[in-house]
């Protein structure tokens, strides 16, 4: 089962950032310039921290936060720019 996690990181050096910003590409949504939203099962949550953490440097941080079902279904956001990308689920 999948769940929303937004993962927020503070990375100085600029290759660092671009080659996590790859790996999130991987899991989720940019929905700000250091920001992701991702619809990941555990396992999939696991293989990103895992290739984010071979990434970081010493003085990098990266957060990752858990929204529930509930809280994930009131994200509301205020601009012009785009709500991001829901995976949802699909029934076979």
């Amino acid at each position: 089962m999948s769940s929303l996690w937004v993962v927020a990181y503070d990375i100085s050096d600029n290759t660092v950032r671009r080659k996590v910003r790859d790996v999130l590409r991987n899991y989720g949504s940019r929905v700000q310039y250091s920001v992701f939203e991702c619809f990941v099962t555990r396992r999939e949550l696991e293989a990103a921290r895992s290739q984010v953490q071979a990434l970081l440097q010493e003085d990098d941080q990266v957060r990752w936060y858990p929204l529930c079902a509930w809280c994930a279904a009131r994200v509301s956001w205020q601009g012009l720019g785009s709500k991001g990308r829901d995976e949802g689920f699909s029934i076979l």
